[in-house]
């Protein structure tokens, strides 16, 4: 009720809040009142200025006009005035008082937005569904473009909202749509979500075995993506957009090498971020915190990742844009453990219930049920939940205790593969850091969960070839971490793929030098004084120099001898003199 009676401005009577919220509101206000939040003034209820620092969006709303009619100066303000048919003479605070008067009264407000261009509504409904806030080049004052007729401006379908204190200049660029004219725009059906009933939600008691079992594997699971997509990044850095962060694309392309959804690979490049094991700069890469990381234990290396999860101040899933690491929402590290403590030792087959229940019972803390629902869905992922309920991980992070011990044993790391007949290797668990880097050079995965499957092609042992293994280094490397030896289609592909491997070579030239006269060419390969271009002889009639043609040309002018220029079709380039003028 309090946040409803903000929206519309802050002083209210109980038939606008009842209107607003579809039931009698007088109860609750008056507990407010008796609360000491909520003052009679004048005939109407004034909510206390400090609630609006709790409720920062009301409804999702921004400020009143009365509080954004307070940036404009006196002309903007008689502006306004004239053309809501308020009085338009006076000082500063009567004129803003009666245009914050004006947009109290609902009636005014919903009068006002029925009567305005269609082409405005348009711009002010998309307006309310992104947060009330509109981003366009800023143009003259409001008492600038009425009094002076513009004939090089078009006009924009704001102007008729600024002139009529529907929207407020609150930046050079930016604007604000006024908290009432929001509510009017959703229309006059619109209702705001009102639950005076705790929702019911069915708890059950979980199974200690069933909860660990799940915990550890989601755990595993974890350890083993994170260090797949910084082995990646290693390889291949995740590139930036220029506003800064990942970009869509990337994440999913991403999410698709990984086989996870892209709030999945948000969530792990936001743990990754924070445990500082990568760095975003210019691009995501892995750090020497990463390197130390990967020798750690399972547990180890978990408690790492639950940890960092702790301390983020941002919820990742919550994210449609770039991933970049935000430092604006503070309340989320504490609605992390909220959410947990709320939870307790039950369980529910429902989440969107218990979200529901949770957000009910604390409707600051959360926000609102998606952020509710997208914490325990991070906390499923990371094994701080199992089969629903509290893992003893997620006991131990509530209780800043020992969080790999409380995790438990989750097995050693697997150093060996089954290497197939169908050039597949199949490793069981979470690879060692040594066996993911070996088959991550000469295969791609394939798959991912309680086991990986890499796939060997020729593409990718060319790769490894290119990236300088050897056949006899790779074929005695992939023999010592194979189970049961190399299978006979993968002996053949590394022989087949090195016998053909550098037939072709490639090497840089930046122009050439080709004469008949071979004794000459031969002369100028060996004249000391074109050592700077790196001179080599291709064919007794052509050299090949690491320079530019413009520099070579200098070079062997400066050294005496005489070249002609010629394009790369063969026909001479004719040098004319610049004639210049001023």
């Amino acid at each position: 009720m309090l946040e409803a009676a903000l929206a519309l401005g802050g002083s209210v009577t109980e038939a606008e809040v009842s209107a607003l919220v579809g039931t009698d509101a007088t109860p609750y206000l008056q507990r407010a009142a008796d609360a000491g939040v909520v003052a009679r003034l004048r005939g109407r209820l004034t909510v206390h200025g400090v609630l609006r620092e709790v409720f920062a969006r009301p409804l999702g709303v921004g400020p009143a006009a009365g509080q954004l009619a307070a940036m404009l100066n006196v002309d903007d303000l008689k502006v306004v005035a004239r053309n809501l048919g308020l009085p338009a003479k006076g000082r500063k605070v009567d004129l803003l008082e009666a245009v914050a008067e004006f947009f109290l009264d609902t009636a005014n407000v919903h009068a006002l937005v029925r009567r305005m261009p269609a082409a405005t509504r348009t711009v002010l409904e998309e307006a309310d569904r992104d947060g009330g806030q509109i981003r366009r080049y800023g143009g003259s004052s409001i008492a600038h473009r009425s009094r002076y007729t513009n004939r090089y401006r078009q006009a924009h379908p704001l102007d008729w909202a600024e002139e009529h204190g529907l929207v407020y200049r609150v930046t050079w660029e930016d604007y604000q749509l006024a908290g009432q004219v929001a509510l009017a725009v959703r229309g006059a059906d619109y209702r705001a979500p009102f639950q005076p009933k705790e929702p019911s939600v069915v708890w059950h008691t979980p199974d200690p075995q069933a909860v660990r079992r799940d915990a550890q594997a989601q755990g595993i699971a974890v350890v083993g993506l994170l260090s797949a997509l910084l082995d990646g990044a290693g390889r291949e850095p995740l590139a930036t957009v220029k506003a800064g962060g990942v970009g869509v694309r990337e994440l999913t392309r991403t999410a698709k090498a990984l086989g996870v959804t892209v709030p999945t690979v948000r969530l792990l490049l936001a743990v990754a971020h924070e445990a500082r094991l990568a760095d975003l700069d210019e691009r995501v890469i892995p750090t020497a915190a990463y390197d130390r990381w990967l020798k750690l234990g399972l547990d180890r290396r978990l408690a790492v990742v639950l940890k960092a999860w702790r301390e983020l101040d941002y919820l990742p899933s919550s994210q449609t844009g770039p991933w970049v690491p935000e430092h604006r929402q503070s309340w989320s590290a504490q609605a992390r453990m909220a959410a947990l403590r709320a939870l307790g030792d039950r369980t529910t087959t429902d989440i969107e219930q218990a979200a529901q229940w949770m957000w009910w019972r604390q409707p600051l803390t959360f926000g609102g049920t998606t952020t509710v629902r997208g914490l325990l869905d991070e906390a499923a992922t990371l094994g701080i939940l199992g089969a629903g309920a509290i893992s003893p991980a997620g006991q131990a992070l509530l209780a800043d205790t020992d969080i790999a011990k409380a995790v438990g044993d989750l097995g050693e790391v697997t150093r060996t593969a089954r290497l197939q007949a169908d050039l597949t290797a199949v490793v069981a668990g979470t690879p060692s850091p040594e066996l993911a880097e070996l088959l991550g050079a000469t295969a791609v995965v394939e798959s991912r969960g309680t086991a990986t499957t890499w796939r060997f092609s020729a593409a990718t042992v060319r790769g490894a070839y290119d990236a300088g293994w050897t056949e006899h280094r790779l074929t005695k490397s992939l023999a010592k971490i194979a189970e049961g030896g190399l299978p006979q289609p993968l002996v053949y592909l590394l022989a087949d793929v090195a016998r053909r491997h550098g037939s072709v070579r490639v090497t840089p030239v930046a122009s050439t030098l080709v004469s008949d006269d071979t004794a000459l060419l031969a002369q100028i390969c060996a004249d000391k004084r074109l050592d700077q271009l790196n001179l080599r002889l291709l064919a007794p009639t052509v050299l090949a120099s690491h320079a530019t043609t413009a520099d070579t040309m200098t070079a062997l002018r400066k050294a005496g001898y005489a070249p002609r220029q010629q394009n790369a079709d063969g026909r001479d380039v004719i040098e004319k003199t610049r004639r210049h003028r001023a």
